[in-house]
């Protein structure tokens, strides 16, 4: 007993437990187990604690870059807003009213687009956004569809073209015919983009008047604030004081072309407008050809009384130059000038407005701003064949139109029915060496009746008559009715 007891105190001494070759106590097993179970719980539960922590990241970091984006665009359009702000302060115009911007009903398919004297600041009617830019783009167009029976000799078949009318017996194939035509539609791309300093505006559109239906461009012109550059209506013309003739053609002794220019335009209160231009000096000459050096110098004032009516003066200065066909090595020039005057008046009566609009252009040499002149050719001055010298052509032309809308009764005026009454002479002052037949006046008279079952629908019918005399006297007349049909988008 003794002995054990030394050798089990021996043992302990030494650091060895008396049962080191004995097996471990089943209890301590099973605890050991347990943890590692719980260990390996534990490690899956905080792996799936980091998938959910990484996902909550993911999540929050779409949410983080959806709210920077939302940020961005809000910073952008304030900025927009405020450079609206800064332009409009700058032009010292009020905000547009909603009827401003709203498309009105009683647009007519005559009305141009016309460049505006200033470029105006924010979206306009009828834009969209360009996506990721401040810039805003429009598309328009129209589509006419003309349906035109001649009924006596004339020398166009789509359109009613004055100087063509035939004096004596007429060509073969000029006498009653009929025409149906949709050439004459259109299409135009505006764009507007802000620069923090101001708008810039471009525009252009064109037509299918081309040979072969070809395109043919009728303006392209960029604005930036007052200034313009490119094709459009001349400043000496004004498209707003045209009647509405559904003619393609239209008025003959309507100044209204549109050709390459430079151009200036300031306002001076709400009801003046001034505007110089440098112009292209496009000069047609008859036995002779043009030799363009100097561009046509134009300027206008436009005075603007009440919504709707305004006043227009406007004045060119030209140099007619150009080198004869019997001599082309003898380059001859002289000066020409033109003035106009033109207005639109709308006013009421009998609780109707009704429109007058007239215009008068008078001058020499300037036979390329009067319609059926320019069509013609050759009319702003001639050669004399017997000294080779060069004669600017005086001319006169002008029109008045009367227009009257039909609103009295619910339906009239749901349909925005209205009617047009169009008269127009062009006179040229001719040398007497000229021959016998060259154009001396014309004169033309057209009434039309137009409706709109939808604002942008109009349909009309017109009837216009016209005559021409020559140097010598002799005349001839002719006729036409055109059913035209417009819808614009």
């Amino acid at each position: 007993m003794r002995f054990g007891l030394v050798l089990v105190a021996l043992l302990t001494f030494a650091g060895i437990p008396a049962w080191a070759d004995a097996d471990p106590p089943p209890a301590s097993a099973a605890g050991k187990t347990v943890d590692v179970a719980e260990q390996q719980k534990e490690i899956e539960r905080q792996l799936t604690l980091i998938e959910n922590q990484k996902k909550r990241i993911e999540t929050q970091d779409g949410d983080i870059k959806a709210l920077q984006q939302q940020l961005a665009d809000m910073e952008q359009t304030l900025l927009s807003l405020k450079r609206r702000l800064d332009e409009l302060e700058a032009a010292g115009a009020p905000p547009p009213s909603p009827t401003d911007v709203a498309t009105k009903a009683d647009e007519s398919p005559s009305d141009p687009e016309l460049p505006a004297d200033v470029v105006s600041a924010g979206d306009f009617p009828g834009s969209i956004r360009i996506p990721g830019s401040d810039a805003a783009v429009k598309f328009g167009a129209l589509i006419r569809t003309a349906f035109v029976f001649t009924l006596q000799p004339l020398g166009s078949d789509s359109s009613f073209l004055t100087h063509t009318i035939p004096v004596g017996p007429p060509p073969a194939g000029e006498g009653a015919r009929t025409a149906f035509t949709a050439n004459t539609s259109r299409f135009n791309i505006d764009f507007r983009t802000p620069t923090g300093i101001g708008q810039i505006r471009a525009f252009i559109e064109g037509d299918f008047t081309g040979p072969n239906n070809t395109f043919y461009l009728r303006q392209a012109y960029a604005q930036f604030k007052g200034a313009l550059v490119g094709q459009t209506w001349s400043t000496f013309a004004d498209p707003e004081a045209a009647p509405e003739d559904i003619d393609f053609e239209g008025v003959s002794s309507k100044n209204e072309i549109r050709q390459p220019q430079l151009r200036y335009t300031w306002r001076s209160g709400q009801k003046f407008s001034f505007a110089v231009a440098a112009e292209t000096p496009a000069v047609s000459i008859t036995g002779g050809q043009g030799v363009n050096l100097v561009p046509d110098l134009v300027g206008r004032t436009i005075w603007r009384p009440k919504e709707k009516a305004h006043v227009q003066f406007g004045a060119v200065l030209r140099q007619i130059r150009g080198e004869s066909n019997a001599n082309p090595d003898l380059t001859e020039n002289v000066l020409g000038w033109g003035a106009s005057i033109s207005a639109a008046w709308p006013f009421q009566r009998w609780k109707l407005t009704d429109r007058v609009e007239f215009q008068v252009n008078g001058g020499v040499g300037i036979a390329r701003y009067i319609k059926d002149l320019n069509s013609l050719g050759g009319e702003d001055a001639v050669f004399d064949p017997a000294d080779g010298s060069l004669h600017a052509l005086p001319v006169l032309g002008w029109y008045l139109g009367y227009q009257h809308m039909w609103r009295k009764w619910e339906f009239t005026r749901t349909m925005n029915l209205r009617s047009s009454l169009i008269a127009s002479w062009v006179y040229v002052d001719n040398p007497s060496f000229q021959p016998t037949d060259a154009y001396k006046r014309t004169q033309r008279y057209a009434a039309n009746l137009i409706f709109s079952p939808s604002p942008r629908i109009d349909v009309g019918l017109e009837y216009i008559w016209g005559s021409r005399t020559n140097l010598n006297g002799e005349s001839g007349s002719s006729s036409q009715i055109q059913f035209v049909g417009y819808y614009r988008f």
